[in-house]
């Protein structure tokens, strides 16, 4: 087990793992997000196609302790400038294809934990090498400012 105060606690069974497009974590992820901020108060028409959008298409990463949810990151694939716009609330995201993409938006995101956080940034970071990844840090139109809102994820040479 790694225990640091500053960034949450990890267990040995806590484990990061993609998820398939499967009924079963179609739901595990709804149930995790409605016990969650601010998702709990998402109309379920509202969230259920992303969720199952990002299962499909493989984008996305759980956190799981044995059989219970701790975390999930879900994202689409889109391109700098609409990214860009995003951020400033003057564009909506609509899913590109790899070829036609050069960034990410990670556009749901809830975890029980600082370090279980700390891990799914990194992994989505590592699923999106060379593409610039967004991300808001608040909800809607309440956007937190004053960090790093945008990184580039570049692979290192061997």
């Amino acid at each position: 087990m790694t225990d640091h105060p500053e960034t949450g606690t990890l267990t040995a069974d806590t484990v990061i793992v993609g998820l398939a497009p499967t009924y079963q974590a179609f739901g595990m992820v709804l149930d995790f997000l409605a016990e969650s901020d601010p998702f709990g108060i998402f109309e379920l028409s509202a969230i259920a196609p992303v969720i199952r959008t990002q299962l499909q298409a493989g984008h996305n990463l759980a956190a799981l302790q044995g059989e219970r949810m701790i975390g999930y990151a879900g994202w689409l694939l889109t391109d700098e400038r609409t990214g860009s716009e995003w951020l400033e609330n003057r564009a909506i995201l609509r899913p590109l294809a790899a070829d036609a993409s050069d960034a990410a938006a990670l556009t749901v995101f809830a975890s029980e934990d600082k370090a279980v956080t700390l891990r799914l940034i990194r992994g989505a970071r590592e699923l999106n090498k060379g593409r610039r990844v967004f991300f808001k840090r608040g909800y809607d139109a309440q956007v937190k400012t004053g960090r790093k809102s945008t990184v580039l994820n570049v692979t290192k040479p061997d």
